[in-house]
């Protein structure tokens, strides 16, 4: 979510994998156009049929124009009957930036390394049961 509004719901249950069990590790990797498509901030949204040599902004991705630390909130939401134990969640994020790819070319090139942004450790418990934990849990970027 920006600024409380929500980018893009992603699934982190997969009912094939063994992925939410006690002591198991899974990383989320959602990248690309069709995981993350386009979600402008502040920048404009070119009319339709109207392009530039270089888009003012990348084709995927979320754009966060006053940074992520206040603005990103990362929701989680349980709807199975399974109590579920939040315990760590690390944030890394890809960036997509202008760079120049000659000496006459700039162009939108996403960072092939992963950027640390934040870890929430704390354990909390997540249920349906509002006596077992709470439903909806939302991590604010600080």
């Amino acid at each position: 979510m920006r600024d409380g509004s929500q980018l893009r719901l992603l699934n982190l249950d997969y009912p094939t994998e063994d992925d939410l069990e006690r002591g198991a590790i899974r990383n989320y990797d959602y990248m690309g156009p069709t995981k993350l498509p386009r979600r402008n901030d502040k920048t404009p949204e070119l009319p339709s049929g109207i392009g530039q040599d270089l888009m003012p902004y990348p084709g995927y991705g979320f754009e966060f124009s006053n940074g992520l630390n206040g603005h990103l909130t990362i929701q989680l939401h349980i709807r199975g009957d399974d109590m579920w134990i939040k315990d760590n969640v690390d944030l890394y994020v890809r960036k997509i930036q202008k760079k120049a790819t000659s000496f006459d070319t700039i162009s939108w090139v996403e960072d092939s390394d992963w950027t640390y942004i934040a870890t929430w450790s704390r354990d909390i418990a997540l249920s349906t049961d509002s006596s077992e934990g709470v439903t909806i849990l939302n991590l604010n970027l600080k």
